[in-house]
């Protein structure tokens, strides 16, 4: 179910400043969008945006190098931790 055709029931209180609330007001009329439908579009894209980033890990040659050593030198136990990690339902809509 889309998110703007479920009830929303819950209610977040936060403070801001004048300036914050012009701006983000401006912001929403240009979209044609109230100032709570502006803010919660806003809040979404960014917390699935943060979350997405937890999938992605940089590591430096040598940190990588071990990696792939042990994916090649232990197939068993990448297998069981691949299972495990897919195993958990994934917190972002449709993923």
């Amino acid at each position: 179910m889309a998110v703007n055709a479920q009830i929303k029931s819950r209610r977040i209180d936060i403070r801001i400043t004048e300036q914050e609330r012009d701006l983000e007001q401006a912001a929403a009329s240009a979209n044609g969008e109230t100032l709570s439908e502006f803010v919660r579009r806003v809040a979404l894209r960014e917390a699935e945006r943060t979350l997405s980033e937890r999938t992605r890990y940089l590591v430096d040659d040598e940190s990588a190098q071990r990696f792939l050593a042990a994916l090649e030198h232990s197939p068993a136990a990448v297998e069981r931790g691949l299972r495990r990690l897919t195993a958990t339902p994934s917190v972002l809509p449709g993923a």
